[in-house]
């Protein structure tokens, strides 16, 4: 008897609970059939997009110095163009083994509604090497912050030959008749301004006369290295010379090469001597 007042007991509050819940969860009502449902909902930041890098740039260096390039990048952010943080736009040229270049400055312009267009400015160096895969690297960031890039255009950079020549004469002022390896006062020093590696050198000489005495051009010989005795590249007269075993003058900053000159002196008399035409140098690749 008392097992089942028990029992009768645990259904009363089973079917207590049970009313409990139905009130809670039906505690709204619809009017007939008709219900409604407010909606509320809190919307994570949109990072911006960068949607089109300037392609096409082909760029031609300046010899012996910078060259400022100047290269567009367009932004969409869908919190209005305002959320783009211009601090952080940058474009970076680069390519695989190369230095990389990265822009001085970005301006934003043409703002409106979700868009923007940034327009870079980029500094190279005259020894940048020659090709067709550089790769620009743009990106920017918004003020949650949240960045984005974009490196999927390449461009060019053209062949740049540009050697200058620091000394335009080859002088001894005084050079001993009958006496080998007499080295000339300076040296001429071959400057790469450009972005190109030259492996060697043709030098034409030319015979040095004073009235009928002739000191010739074969007597005349250069050289990588200062005070120098055996292992010169001797000069023919009037005709071209290659220098291949020791002349090199790669790019890269400050690249130079020193020529250095010496006479084999012949038994003339003493006077100054002339050369009868300039020497003329090649540099080749």
């Amino acid at each position: 008897m008392k097992d089942k007042r028990i029992s009768a007991l645990g259904l009363m509050l089973v079917i207590t609970m049970i009313a409990v819940i139905y009130i809670v969860a039906a505690d709204t009502e619809c009017t007939g059939q008709d219900c409604s449902v407010s909606t509320s909902l809190t919307v994570g930041n949109s990072a911006p997009t960068i949607t089109d890098v300037e392609s096409g740039i082909t760029i031609t260096l300046t010899g012996d110095s910078s060259k400022s390039v100047n290269m567009l990048f367009n932004v969409t952010d869908l919190n209005g163009y305002a959320d783009v943080n211009d601090s952080t736009a940058q474009c970076i040229g680069n390519k695989s083994g190369e230095s990389s270049r990265t822009s001085t400055s970005c301006s934003a312009q043409d703002q409106s509604g979700n868009d923007l267009t940034y327009n870079c400015t980029v500094s190279f160096e005259y020894y940048d090497i020659a090709a067709s895969d550089w790769i620009w690297n743009c990106s920017v960031s918004d003020n949650y912050p949240e960045s984005v890039y974009n490196d999927s255009v390449v461009f060019t950079i053209n062949d740049l030959n540009y050697v200058d020549i620091n000394e335009t004469t080859l002088s001894w002022s005084s050079a001993t008749p009958n006496t080998d390896d007499e080295e000339a006062g300076a040296p001429i020093n071959l400057d790469n301004g450009g972005n190109q590696d030259y492996e060697a050198a043709t030098v034409t000489a030319q015979n040095a006369t004073n009235g009928s005495n002739v000191i010739p051009a074969t007597a005349f010989s250069l050289d990588a290295d200062t005070l120098q005795t055996t292992g010169q590249t001797y000069m023919a007269d009037n005709s071209s010379v290659a220098i291949t075993t020791w002349f090199t003058l790669p790019h890269g900053s400050g690249a130079n090469e020193n020529l250095y000159a010496y006479v084999d002196m012949p038994a003339v008399p003493s006077g100054s001597y002339t050369g009868i035409a300039s020497w003329a140098i090649n540099i080749t690749t």
